[in-house]
């Protein structure tokens, strides 16, 4: 930058050759230049933040639609998955329920706010506002040659002249308006310069935060609802696939059955299965072997009521 102040007549006519020559002051280029770079990387990361929470918000809804589905369904099933359905739908609206304050969610979104999209947003309005000035620092420059210009010409005017004076006025107005614009936006990008990286890594680090502190509660939210133990069989050891091998083995090793209702050879090849297996109904409370014979037809009844 270079500083126009009431210098010597010397000092003032290198101004007036810097201001005749119309050369662009290198320094103040580069500063800018790096200022926009700087500005444009805000912007990415603003836009790249509300995408981010934008799938956050539709993770979320995701995985509370499809814990509301789950419970819904396993309604109709076993009553040993209804307690599992309500578990996980009590876990998923820890996590994704916006209007409860303590959730993962609501608490994402205030952390997102405070600490990312205010502080973002506060930077590419600060940087606006510098924009606008430095706009307005070419013009009053253009203000200030102009002035010179004046100057130059009633050079050969005493200095009595009116005329003189006047010109001789309105450049040294002119010379101190843009001086003071012209400090103002070298101090703030010289800070803008010195405290870029700080901010940057600011940014990042805060961000890298947000996400953990997002996914550890979601998990931790997931976690209080799983089993003790990893006792299931994975769903890929129970693809039809697989099972197919067990029913051809089943059918090789049975027995055929004559009845004339078709309902009773099933019911009592159930039977015999739960009584050879030595294991009861998923669902069902445990059986027992009945002191006294009983209908199969009225004990199927039972037994799919719940019994």
């Amino acid at each position: 930058f270079v500083q126009l102040a009431l210098w010597p007549p010397m000092a003032l006519r290198v101004e007036e050759r810097w201001l005749q020559n119309d050369v662009p002051d290198p320094v103040f280029t580069g500063m800018v230049e790096d200022f926009k770079s700087f500005d444009e990387v805000m912007k990415t990361w603003s836009e790249k933040l509300e995408l981010f929470v934008h799938g956050v918000h539709e993770l979320t809804s995701g995985v509370q639609s499809l814990s509301e589905g789950l419970a819904e369904e396993l309604k109709r099933q076993d009553r040993m998955f209804i307690s599992e359905g309500c578990r996980l739908r009590e876990a998923a609206q820890q996590i994704a329920r916006r209007d409860a304050p303590h959730s993962v969610i609501a608490k994402f979104n205030r952390n997102v706010e405070f600490n990312m999209a205010t502080p973002l947003k506060d930077h590419l309005e600060n940087h606006e506002q510098l924009r606008q000035q430095l706009e307005k620092r070419e013009l009053c420059l253009t203000a200030l040659k102009d002035a010179l210009q004046q100057v130059e010409l009633c050079e050969g005017l005493t200095e009595a002249d009116l005329r003189k004076r006047l010109a001789q006025d309105e450049f040294r107005a002119s010379k101190v308006t843009f001086n003071k614009l012209n400090r103002h936006i070298f101090e703030w990008l010289y800070v803008l310069e010195e405290h870029r990286g700080d901010i940057m890594d600011s940014c990042l680090q805060t961000l890298k935060y947000l996400q953990y502190d997002f996914f550890s509660s979601a998990a931790h939210a997931v976690s209080n609802v799983l089993p003790e133990q990893m006792s299931f069989r994975p769903m890929t050891d129970m693809l039809p696939e697989c099972l197919q091998a067990q029913v051809e083995e089943k059918l090789n090793l049975s027995e055929d059955i004559e009845a004339a209702d078709a309902r009773e050879i099933f019911v009592q090849r159930l039977l015999q299965r739960l009584v050879s297996e030595n294991k009861d109904r998923p669902g069902a409370p445990a059986l027992s072997t009945p002191a006294t014979q009983v209908d199969p037809l009225s004990l199927s009844c039972l037994l799919s009521h719940g019994f």
